[in-house]
């Protein structure tokens, strides 16, 4: 074989080398490492949505400033399993899905470290709603356990009323708890919440129109519910003219939040 020859078989050889090599690399052989599975993904959604509401105490949604600061923590190991996941070969739409829950990830974090919610907006705690939102999902935080009056047909079905009348039998303790919650200073949203609560009592009582008045379970659980919200509403109105700090984020978080939960790629400017 002379020298051209065995300089060209050579040069393929090395070829072939490098492109294995980096074949081998973009599947993680090398390393020692295969490819997360979509479907890890999905066993990492499902548990993260569970994680990502408030745990229940009698039935009530925990939103104390310690329930809070261990589901913060908490997240930071939810982060990493997704970090930790392997996404190379995913189809785009997999790697889609994967940005989604990397951004709703972001959401909680963003919640726990500016919004704080529960502790700086009382209208986090409104239960009641009585139409749909104009978009899939409601927009902003809010507590969990909503009671969406708008999805029951009427009249009601008894298994229907009986999951209303649970939900609203929760407002009681839900609303002694928030009242400790509830530290935040930002006025403008304590006086909109004021107005928030005259409507949701407007809301049951026009509810309370409309439900089988022989159903004294439902029937009471209304009335419950609205003494409620009426004490809390007269509450909120008592403490709201003592607040006196901004409500706003300022521009580094707003652009935070529309990067990397929104995912616009916008500034402020």
């Amino acid at each position: 074989m002379n020298s051209a020859s065995l300089f060209s078989n050579r040069l393929i050889i090395a070829i072939v080398l490098i492109v294995l090599a980096v074949l081998l690399l973009s599947t993680g052989i090398v390393a020692g490492q295969s490819a997360s599975d979509h479907d890890d993904l999905l066993d990492l959604f499902h548990d993260w949505r569970a994680f990502q509401k408030a745990p229940l105490v009698e039935g009530v949604p925990d939103y104390s400033p310690s329930t809070m600061a261990e589901q913060h923590q908490t997240l930071r190991d939810y982060q990493a399993r997704l970090a930790a996941l392997d996404t190379t070969g995913w189809p785009i739409p997999d790697r889609v899905d994967y940005h989604l829950v990397w951004a709703e990830m972001n959401g909680l974090d963003f919640d726990h470290r500016v919004l704080r919610p529960w502790e700086n907006n009382p209208a986090f705690y409104t239960m009641v709603f009585p139409s749909q939102s104009d978009v899939p999902e409601r927009e902003g935080p809010q507590v969990d356990g909503t009671i969406e009056l708008w999805a029951d047909q009427f009249p009601l079905a008894s298994d229907d009323a009986a999951e209303i009348a649970a939900g609203l039998s929760t407002l009681p303790e839900l609303y002694v708890r928030a009242k400790s919650n509830l530290t935040g200073n930002g006025r403008d949203l304590w006086m909109a919440s004021i107005g928030t609560f005259t409507q949701q009592i407007d809301d049951l009582d026009d509810f309370s129109g409309r439900v089988d008045e022989s159903d004294e379970a439902l029937g009471g659980a209304i009335a419950t519910a609205r003494e409620a919200t009426v004490s809390f509403r007269d509450w909120l109105a008592a403490i709201a003219p003592a607040k006196t700090g901004p409500s706003g984020i300022g521009k580094d978080n707003y652009e935070w939040y529309l990067q990397n939960v929104h995912l616009v790629p916008y500034t402020w400017d």
